[in-house]
């Protein structure tokens, strides 16, 4: 009879190991239970971006073939003016007038070559200065070559791309894409999974171009320091976000994932 509280002591202690063996490998089930969904939640917060931000690029470049169809078509009826009004010049006046204009022209064309030849004696005469040429950008060729990079983007040829884009940033800094190709520079490194390069590379996009792609690029920043699992930065990125951009189409998805994390 003596036994049985002993007995029963060790089998209530037994019980209770038991019990906090069961939590234990409980606490351990939610945890990492918890670390999957967040990496979830990570993945698919980086899904609907890059959505958001490829709608947004189509959209952009819809808008651009619109105004080229505009722009051709008012080329086209300039063209069209143009040649009835040198059909009607060319109806109306006689070989005399021809020979004139023929005449003022070689004139004009003396006088200008007399302007240059003295314009070069002059910088003979005078000691040279380095000035800075100022590279002309022909907006057609820029563009087209703009598209020539996304493309090497959306066939998934990172380094190709890369340097495209930055061909085109040594041309001009201030054309309003040239923030488009800084950010897809980082995009480029983002998909290579560079997240440090593709954080610098998001940094440099604000004050280039027309400033379209800063709300982007500073999303990515904080896409950036997710996977690599700095949710500290992250969380300041998105809320530089909040504040720069209240109305930013990715505003949304940042707040979605500050209010999942203000949940734990």
């Amino acid at each position: 009879m003596a036994h049985r509280p002993v007995l029963f002591i060790l089998c209530l202690l037994m019980s209770i190991t038991m019990v906090v063996a069961q939590t234990d490998t409980t606490v351990n089930e939610l945890s990492s239970k918890k670390t999957q969904l967040d990496e979830k939640n990570v993945d698919l917060l980086e899904l609907q971006s890059d959505l958001s931000i490829q709608e947004r690029e189509l959209r952009d470049i819809r808008a651009e073939i619109e105004k080229l169809k505009q722009y051709n078509k008012r080329l086209e009826d300039s063209l069209k003016t143009k040649q009835a009004q040198i059909d009607s010049l060319y109806d109306q006046q006689n070989q005399v007038e021809n020979f004139k204009l023929i005449a003022t022209t070689l004139e004009e064309d003396k006088e200008l070559t007399q302007e240059i030849l003295e314009s070069i004696q002059q910088s003979d005469e005078q000691p040279s200065e380095t000035v800075p040429t100022k590279i002309e950008v022909d907006d057609t060729d820029f563009r087209a070559r703009y598209n020539e990079a996304l493309n090497l983007y959306f066939d998934r040829d990172y380094q190709q791309s890369i340097e495209k884009f930055s061909e085109l940033l040594a041309l001009s800094k201030t054309h309003p894409l040239a923030d488009n190709c800084q950010y897809w520079i980082g995009e480029c490194n983002y998909s290579k999974e560079q997240y440090l390069a593709a954080i610098a590379d998001f940094q440099r996009v604000g004050g280039l171009g027309d400033g379209n792609k800063s709300d982007a690029a500073l999303f990515k920043i904080g896409m950036s320091y997710l996977k690599m699992g700095n949710q500290a930065e992250a969380i300041v990125a998105f809320k530089k976000l909040e504040r720069q951009f209240p109305k930013s189409d990715l505003l949304g998805k940042a707040q979605q994932y500050l209010t999942t994390q203000e949940k734990f």
